[in-house]
């Protein structure tokens, strides 16, 4: 499979996933085509040309020719130099990776991050927040998060890539998005009553048995193991986390439990004080969710696959 077709199949897949729907994500795709098309100069010689149908910043081929063909890639929740050259080494040794495929990001999707952040109050809407409300309550932390990351590294890990020439993509939002669909689809159909219930529910799929060894399994972080799910929302896509202005919003339309991977000091205060609680899923797993349904995808075409850097390689197809 060529580089560029891996690329483009796990962009389909997060927008087969996006919770907003493919209607909509064709709106956005449409309006990043005129936003391109007004550039003049350097900004247009400049500007990234991937955002016309790939909708997502932070899912990225770093590097890598996109005529090359990959038979075995090395796949990641964290990627940084060392495994980078990890997997140049496992190369040597005989086990042959032709691409490294990290979920968190790289290069424009650490210093873009900010603009998958706009899944998240069309989300918020779907369970009634007014959108209007959801967009002004997260405009502030957009730029929060866009200024953070502007001083990152962003090519730190992508410069060793290009060094001893191994093709680099990451693949966030995407696999966030599959993962949101997997398990909001699973507790409807399991409809957990009590939050103990929600948090036994989890220890069921594999990726949290795995993290539960390691002593970073579901667990209730908000609320008791006899307190009542209710109204249950499900937040693992739309790049991070929301900030506090989010939680009254959210209460107010009813919303009683949040499912989430991982949640601040400051979000979860403001749980405590509109009274809703939270069972954190665990990051590293739900990561993994989504980064396995990319795989189970890829494998089909022949692709073989070795996880390292907190990914927990579980097979559904």
């Amino acid at each position: 499979m060529k580089l560029g077709d891996i690329y483009r199949k796990i962009v389909e897949m997060g927008i087969d996933a996006d919770p907003r729907g493919r209607e909509r994500v064709n709106q956005i795709l449409e309006k990043s085509k005129k936003d391109l098309e007004k550039l003049e100069g350097k900004k247009k010689e400049l500007a990234d040309k991937d955002v016309i149908w790939n909708p997502y910043t932070d899912c990225r081929l770093l590097y890598g020719d996109k005529d090359r063909e990959v038979t075995s890639l090395l796949c990641g929740i964290d990627i940084g130099t060392g495994e980078i050259l990890l997997a140049d080494t496992l190369t040597q040794k005989g086990e042959e990776v032709d691409l490294v495929l990290a979920h968190h990001p790289h290069g424009i999707g650490m210093s873009k991050l900010d603009y998958v952040m706009n899944i998240q109050p069309e989300q918020w809407a779907a369970v009634g927040v007014p959108i209007a409300q959801a967009e002004s309550a997260m405009a502030t932390r957009m730029k929060e998060v866009h200024f953070n990351f502007k001083a990152r590294n962003h090519t730190q890990s992508i410069d060793a890539a290009r060094l001893i020439d191994m093709p680099f993509m990451c693949a966030h939002t995407p696999a966030d998005s599959l993962g949101y669909q997997f398990l909001n689809k699973y507790l409807k159909e399991n409809n957990p009553q009590t939050l103990g219930d929600l948090v036994n529910s989890l220890l069921e799929i594999p990726e949290y048995q795995e993290a539960e060894k390691v002593g970073a399994g579901p667990e209730i972080l908000v609320g008791n193991s006899n307190g009542s799910v209710g109204e249950k929302f499900v937040f693992f896509t739309g790049g991070t986390s929301a900030g506090p202005k989010s939680i009254p919003k959210l209460a107010s339309a009813g919303v009683s439990t949040i499912v989430t991977m991982h949640m601040p000091e400051n979000l979860k205060k403001a749980c405590e004080d509109e009274g809703l609680y939270v069972v954190i899923a665990g990051h590293d797993s739900s990561d993994s969710i989504g980064m396995n349904l990319i795989l189970d995808e890829l494998e089909k075409e022949g692709i073989k696959s070795y996880a390292c850097s907190g990914f927990t390689r579980h097979r559904r197809s």
